[in-house]
């Protein structure tokens, strides 16, 4: 019985080792809803794809968005967070007005199911450099400036 569910465990384990999205993969093309409610997407164009899981992701990415001026960021870049962790009601009255003064775009993810096998963690942001949608780097940055480093 033991060995039985220490097999068990192991399938489970590698199953959700083997989905997150790494190196060489394909990401399917995805729309979501910008602060704005409009409607910014990951396409075959999408060269930088920066992404965030929680609060500090988010925000390492916008100081290092606010810090680099815009003819300096790689063209086509996405930025794309998760906010499914964040409470509605906060997201709804607090979080998405804010974000409505910032000078770019994040397209949201309110349920978490469109990016649930993108990586990243909630302490930093993620960088996935694509071509014609396929993974060719995932790096994560702790700080801003390891996130301008990363981009330029």
């Amino acid at each position: 019985m033991k060995a039985l569910v220490f097999v068990l465990s192991l399938l489970v384990f590698s199953s959700a080792q083997a989905t997150t999205i790494t190196v060489g993969d394909t990401l399917q093309v995805v729309d979501f809803q910008d602060q704005h409610e409009q409607s910014l997407g990951v396409s075959a164009d999408t060269k930088v794809l920066l992404f965030s899981r929680g609060m500090k992701g988010g925000d390492i990415i916008k100081e290092a968005l606010e810090t680099l001026p815009e003819a300096k960021q790689p063209a086509h870049l996405v930025y794309i967070a998760d906010i499914s962790g964040m409470p509605s009601l906060i997201a709804k009255f607090v979080a998405v007005p804010q974000m409505k003064d910032l000078p770019f775009n994040i397209g949201l993810d309110r349920e978490g199911e469109q990016t649930k096998l993108w990586p990243g963690d909630k302490e930093t942001a993620t960088v996935i450099k694509l071509e014609q949608l396929k993974v060719m780097s995932v790096t994560q940055a702790a700080t801003a400036s390891e996130l301008v480093d990363v981009i330029k």
